[in-house]
């Protein structure tokens, strides 16, 4: 796919592909999901939406920050910037524990421990996907 850019009258021919589309939409969505889950983690405690009650808080993290980072690695061109979003995702998670104190929330370490699993169970599932399409 290609974009054609008129500029000061002289046609100029900006490449863009397909994959840098899916790249940018991919790094938009895990923005757009760490701050997803940075504003439902820090609400007071009573505010949380009505679906929370019906599965178990450890497996709610580890799902939540498996799909973020997985969505990180779908970002990343190269292992390299997949491990640097699943870093940030993780220090994010750290963060978040941290200032839940001051919400009204406790600091669980456990949490902690859910959100690196589901961490590197994102990027194992990317890890997968990707030796199974080079197959």
């Amino acid at each position: 796919m290609f974009y054609k850019l008129h500029m000061t009258g002289t046609l100029m021919s900006v490449n863009i592909t397909k994959f840098q589309i899916n790249y940018r939409l991919a790094y938009f969505l895990w923005g757009f999901g760490v701050i997803t889950l940075m504003v439902l983690s820090l609400l007071p405690p009573g505010n949380e939406p009505s679906f929370t009650g019906l599965v178990n808080d450890k497996v709610r993290h580890f799902t939540a920050y498996a799909c973020v980072a997985h969505i990180g690695c779908h970002a990343g061109r190269n292992w390299y910037k997949r491990s640097l979003l699943c870093a940030l995702t993780l220090i994010v998670s750290i963060a978040i524990e941290f200032l839940q104190p001051f919400t009204g929330r406790d600091f669980e370490v456990l949490d902690i421990v859910a959100n690196l699993s589901g961490v590197t169970a994102g990027a194992a599932l990317m890890a997968l996907l990707l030796y199974w399409r080079s197959r």
